[in-house]
C-alpha cells in the first residue's frame, strides 16, 4: 500500500508540462487528481555583482494540481513561488472532443517557438531558453487556443485568441491578440510513426499580432534574469514572427530558431487622450540561436526527460542518462529608429546534464555574452559570463 501511494505521489508534473506544450495524455497514464511540484536550486557564479550575487539561489519552485475527471477533460493550475511574490504559471482547462483536436481555455503558454512551447523548461538540454527566445516569445497569456494534429497528415497547427497582456487578470486595452503556428512533422516526429523510427524532424513557423498601449518594448536578459537592455515604450501594432526546426537522430538533437519583431510607437503631445497621437518610427528586434545536444548515455524521450539504459532482470538503479549540449545565439534590439539607441548581445552556452532518475537531475552550464552596449549599471563592461550549477526535482 505504501509503495502504491509513493508511486502515485511521485507521478505528478507530467500533465502540466504536456498541457503547457499542447500535448495530450492518455487517461490511463494518470490518476484523476494529483499534486505537482517542480523545484530547482542553483549555485550561481557571475562575472559582476550587478548581474547577481554569487551564491545559492532558488531558480524555480512551482506547485499546483492536475485533475482529469473525465478522459476528455483536463484541468491544471500551478503557481511559481521563487520570485518576490507568487506568480500564476498555469490556470487552464483542456477539452479533447477527438484524438486530433484539443481546445484549451485559460492562462498558459502561447504557441510560438518550439523550445518554449513543447518541452518543460526544466527538461531543456541547456538550462533556460536561448537569448532570442527569451526576448521574442510572447510568454503566457489568457485566451482560447485550438490545436489540430491529425493522424493522417504530417502537420500540427495552433490558433489562439487571447488578451496579449501577459496577465491572467485581463486585457490592458480593447484589442485581442492572435497567435498562429504550423509545423510539419517528419520521420519519428509524426504522430503515427513507428516507435523505433531512428530520426525525426519538426519544422515550422508562427506569428503573433496584437495592439500594445504604452508598455515596454522587447528587452534583453541574461539566463539568470539580468536586464542588460532597457527598451523604450511602444504603443500600437506589434508583430512577432518566428521559424524553428528540431531534428534528432539517435543521440543527436539539433535545434535552430529565429525570429523578427516589429513594434510601433507613438506619443501623446498635448495630454488629451481624445486627440491623435504623434507617430514615431517603428523599432525592430531580431535574433537567432543554434543548439546541438548529444546523449552520451541513455535515450532521449518525449517526456519527462531523457532516461538511462534499460534495467536488467535484477532491477535496481540504471545510473540515469547523461547529456551534453552547446549553443550559439545572437539578439539585436532597438533597430530602425534614429531616436532609439540600438543594443543587443551575442554569445553562447555549454552544459552537461545528468538525468539521474525520472524525478532528479543535476546540471552545470556556462553562459558567455558580449553586449553591444554596456548596461547602465556597469558602464564600460561588454563581457558577461555566468556559471550555473543546478539541482532539479520534478515529481511526476
Amino acid at each position: 500500500m505504501r509503495r502504491a501511494l509513493a508511486g502515485w505521489g511521485w507521478g505528478v508534473v507530467g500533465a502540466v508540462l504536456a498541457l503547457g506544450s499542447g500535448r495530450a495524455i492518455a487517461a490511463e497514464d494518470e490518476p484523476w487528481f494529483r499534486p505537482l511540484l517542480v523545484g530547482e536550486l542553483d549555485y550561481r557564479v557571475t562575472s559582476a555583482a550587478v548581474e547577481g550575487e554569487t551564491g545559492f539561489s532558488l531558480g524555480r519552485f512551482r506547485v499546483g494540481v492536475s485533475a482529469r475527471p473525465r478522459p476528455w477533460l483536463h484541468a491544471v493550475g500551478s503557481v511559481e513561488w521563487a520570485g518576490e511574490k507568487p506568480a500564476l504559471i498555469d490556470a487552464l482547462v483542456v477539452f479533447t472532443p477527438t484524438d486530433t483536436v484539443w481546445v484549451r481555455l485559460g492562462y498558459g503558454k502561447t504557441p510560438l517557438f518550439a523550445s518554449a512551447k513543447e518541452p518543460g523548461v526544466e527538461s531543456l538540454p541547456i538550462p533556460e531558453l536561448s537569448l532570442p527566445v527569451r526576448a521574442l516569445w510572447p510568454w503566457r497569456d489568457l485566451g482560447l487556443e485550438l490545436r489540430w494534429a491529425p493522424w493522417h497528415l504530417p502537420v500540427e497547427t495552433w490558433l489562439r485568441v487571447g488578451n496579449g497582456s501577459r496577465s491572467p487578470l485581463g486585457n490592458d486595452n480593447t484589442a485581442p491578440a492572435v497567435d498562429a503556428r504550423v509545423d510539419a512533422l517528419l520521420g519519428g516526429a509524426a504522430r503515427g510513426a513507428a516507435p523505433d523510427t531512428p530520426w525525426g524532424l519538426r519544422v515550422g513557423a508562427g506569428a503573433h499580432a496584437e495592439q500594445a498601449f504604452d508598455r515596454g518594448g522587447i528587452s534583453g536578459t541574461t539566463a539568470t534574469g539580468f536586464l542588460f537592455y532597457r527598451p523604450v515604450p511602444v504603443s500600437g501594432g506589434r508583430l512577432v514572427s518566428e521559424a524553428h526546426a528540431v531534428f534528432w537522430h539517435g543521440p543527436l538533437q539539433v535545434t535552430a530558431e529565429g525570429g523578427v519583431a516589429w513594434e510601433r510607437r507613438s506619443r501623446d503631445t498635448d495630454g488629451n487622450p481624445l486627440t491623435p497621437r504623434e507617430p514615431l518610427p517603428t523599432i525592430r528586434a531580431q535574433g537567432a540561436a543554434l543548439e546541438v545536444s548529444w546523449m552520451l548515455r541513455g535515450l532521449r524521450q518525449e517526456r519527462p526527460w531523457p532516461r538511462g539504459p534499460a534495467i536488467g532482470p535484477g532491477g535496481g538503479w540504471n545510473g540515469g542518462a547523461v547529456e551534453v549540449a552547446g549553443r550559439v545565439e545572437r539578439l539585436s534590439l532597438g533597430l530602425g529608429a534614429a531616436d532609439v539607441q540600438a543594443g543587443g548581445a551575442s554569445g553562447g552556452a555549454v552544459a552537461a546534464r545528468w538525468w539521474a532518475t525520472d524525478f532528479l537531475a543535476f546540471s552545470t552550464a556556462g553562459y558567455l555574452l558580449r553586449y553591444e552596449r554596456p548596461p547602465i549599471e556597469a558602464p564600460g563592461r561588454r563581457l558577461s559570463w555566468t556559471v550555473l550549477t543546478r539541482v532539479t526535482v520534478s515529481l511526476r
